[in-house]
């Protein structure tokens, strides 16, 4: 399979015009035809209905075409980094991570950049999202991860990435270590750390819960909340994305589910440097688990 095929395949989608598609792509409409063919010998099935003037994608086209779209965006993403590399002017990533949301799901795609433009400064910045959203507008970041609830303006692009799940954290030595997963009624008796800096998931559970849960509030981050439940302060509900080092335990809080996705945004129309533009693209491409 070739990345042209695929190309062709994409514009060919937009178009649903065997010859304004050839043009587009600045190819004969025969040679056009053959490589669609090609492409649907190689995947073993028609990517394309075509009865007279209705053109549309077939079933397996459909399927196909999320795919080759990442593909794409993936070699872009590829080519503009070693264009950039060949530059000697100074590089910054400068990235935002919202309450509770770790930088772990988006190492890859930092060590990617890393790779191809060494030399690259990163800069991390966690902040309450209005906070991120303000600092964006007024060009102090490339881009930030803001949870779906976040108030974001017009002015931002927003993508999914991935979702992530309320874990429980506690000492190894708790009885609730022992567990595989945890619920709300495992918490009786228990206190709760709340933090508006992580990810609001204890606030949530408080809301939820039909009796009142004891509880303590914190104003900390993700890293201090963990300091506070290994001095035996309480109990703490983080992102399961979140490492979590011994002496510490993490398990699943699976009643009721506690969720959120987390959204890939910066701001509309404004240039970025190649470092940015290629996290961005690496980001978008990612298959998270």
């Amino acid at each position: 399979m070739e990345l042209a095929q695929v190309r062709y395949f994409l514009a060919l989608c937009r178009t649903l015009n065997f010859s304004r598609a050839a043009e587009a792509c600045n190819v004969t409409q025969p040679a056009f035809s053959r490589a669609i063919q090609r492409l649907e010998e190689e995947l073993g099935g028609a990517l394309i209905f075509r009865e007279r003037t209705l053109t549309r994608l077939t079933a397996l086209g459909l399927e196909m075409r999320p795919h080759f779209e990442t593909m794409v965006e993936a070699a872009e993403a590829a080519h503009a980094l070693a264009a950039a590399r060949r530059k000697t002017a100074p590089r910054s990533l400068r990235i935002g991570l919202g309450p509770g949301i770790p930088a772990t799901p988006i190492t890859s795609a930092v060590a990617e950049i890393l790779r191809v433009l060494p030399g690259t400064e990163i800069h991390f910045t966690e902040a309450p999202s209005g906070t991120l959203v303000d600092t964006m507008l007024a060009d102090g970041l490339d881009c930030a991860l803001l949870p779906d609830d976040a108030p974001l303006p017009e002015r931002l692009n927003r993508w999914p990435l991935f979702r992530d799940n309320a874990a429980l954290i506690c000492p190894e030595t708790h009885p609730l270590a022992r567990h595989n997963q945890c619920r709300l009624v495992d918490l009786e008796g228990e206190t709760l750390l709340l933090g508006h800096e992580c990810g609001n998931f204890g606030d949530r559970l408080t809301q939820m819960a039909e009796a009142p849960l004891q509880t303590q509030r914190m104003r900390a981050s993700a890293s201090q909340m963990q300091e506070l439940v290994r001095a035996g302060l309480g109990l703490a509900l983080l992102s399961n994305r979140i490492v979590i080092a011994p002496p510490l335990a993490t398990r699943d809080f699976v009643d009721p589910v506690l969720d959120r996705q987390v959204l890939l945004t910066a701001v509309a129309g404004r240039p970025v440097n190649q470092a940015a533009a290629g996290f961005m693209r690496l980001c978008r491409a990612q298959a998270f688990d």
